[in-house]
């Protein structure tokens, strides 16, 4: 039997919030009792008093009696007669006691009742359609909560819709879908996902993904800029100046330089100057996954970001990826003729990183020596005519 505390004579108020906190607020404890996990019935021991304790506070236990004699479902409150030495026979209310969901629900009062009654709605078209769907709906509870009775009948429609492969070579948002718009299976992809994995023995898990069940493409992600730097390379280009590709089709598309200039932030690419059979690849950051792609094998590569822990990471990354790029103004040299617009990188990364030559390990550790007072130079910093004069050594020395 569950006490709420040591004290006597709990009141219906304070029942009331001990229940819903720990039946209703508590959602994993809600999922158990809509799944009949957690047994009935609920006995609530109300605090029966001493008779010392009654006369220490008579006010309060008359209030105790009255409160519960005043409730009004009153066949879920067992009552005891007492005798008291002092004060005779007394009737005391002894335990609240909750048989089902349906009692509970309805002593959690008309709000929830409600949520309930619309719960029921919205997952009985559902249920209907395979029954075995019911401990799914229940355990994405938050997700259900906020479909309406039609979603709730557009999810089995759509259930009946999907078939593995059925994307193959297309977008998600291209599914030949009759009566049901793409967005709607995009926004409920986790519920759909669980629900086909009902119907189709966890083959969407197995899967990976709802995409990759359906053969579906995945979004472009991780665009980066890409600028020909030559009137060439840019006519290769449709005549674009510059343009943005996701890091898929820059990893299967062979840009059309011999050279391929790789920069950490955009504002630095941007900038740079005209440079003969050169692309520049701008602003992935830490998004370079793209230099592992084949085509790069038969380039010169080079790379050139921040001369911080975190340049010198992605630059490690970069080399592991593509074992033959060369770096570019990411030395000491550059540090020592610019120390003075070093700053401070507001946190560091700590490991040396293990795909670095032993100059770009010794710059490592001299920046987390603070030797100069600063550990950062941001490759915004540096003059242009430096960048043009080491831009044009790279392209002019084959074996740079």
């Amino acid at each position: 039997m569950t006490k709420l505390n040591e004290n006597w004579g709990k009141l219906p108020d304070e029942v009331y919030n001990h229940i819903k906190k720990l039946e209703w607020d508590k959602q994993k404890n809600l999922k158990e009792r809509l799944m009949h996990k957690r047994k009935f019935p609920i006995e609530i021991s109300l605090g029966t008093p001493t008779g010392d304790q009654i006369l220490d506070n008579m006010m309060y236990f008359k209030n105790f009696i009255n409160q519960w004699k005043d409730f009004p479902q009153q066949h879920w409150i067992k009552w005891q007669d007492k005798k008291y030495n002092t004060l005779g026979l007394q009737r005391i209310p002894v335990t609240l006691i909750l048989n089902n969901l349906k009692e509970l629900f309805e002593f959690l009062g008309p709000d929830i009742e409600k949520r309930i009654e619309k719960l029921s709605k919205i997952i009985e078209p559902l249920t209907t359609y395979d029954q075995r769907f019911y401990p799914i709906l229940i355990q994405h509870l938050s997700i259900v909560e906020q479909l309406t009775p039609q979603e709730s009948i557009n999810i089995t429609s759509l259930l009946q819709q999907l078939t593995p492969n059925m994307g193959k070579g297309l977008y998600l948002r291209s599914l030949p879908l009759k009566g049901i718009d793409t967005k709607f299976l995009e926004n409920n992809k986790i519920l759909v996902s669980a629900l086909l994995d009902v119907l189709y023995n966890n083959a969407i898990a197995q899967a990976g993904n709802l995409l990759k069940w359906l053969g579906c493409l995945d979004y472009p992600k991780g665009w980066l800029i890409v600028k020909p730097l030559c009137k060439k390379t840019q006519e290769s280009l449709a005549g674009l100046p510059i343009l943005q590709m996701d890091q898929h089709t820059l990893t299967h598309y062979e840009l059309p330089a011999n050279n391929i200039l790789v920069v950490e932030n955009i504002q630095s690419g941007l900038s740079l100057p005209e440079l003969p059979d050169t692309i520049a690849v701008i602003g992935g950051g830490n998004n370079v996954n793209w230099l592992s792609a084949q085509w790069l094998k038969n380039k010169r590569v080079a790379y050139w970001g921040d001369i911080d822990s975190w340049g010198l990471k992605i630059l490690s990354l970069s080399k592991t990826l593509c074992p033959h790029i060369q770096t570019l103004m990411m030395d000491e040299e550059t540090l020592k003729l610019y120390k003075n617009n070093m700053v401070t990188e507001s946190e560091s990364y700590s490991d040396i990183p293990v795909n670095l030559d032993s100059s770009e390990k010794d710059l490592f550790i001299v920046l987390q020596s603070n030797k100069y007072n600063a550990n950062r130079l941001e490759q915004e910093k540096l003059p242009n005519d430096y960048i043009q004069k080491k831009l044009k050594e790279w392209k002019n020395n084959q074996n740079f």
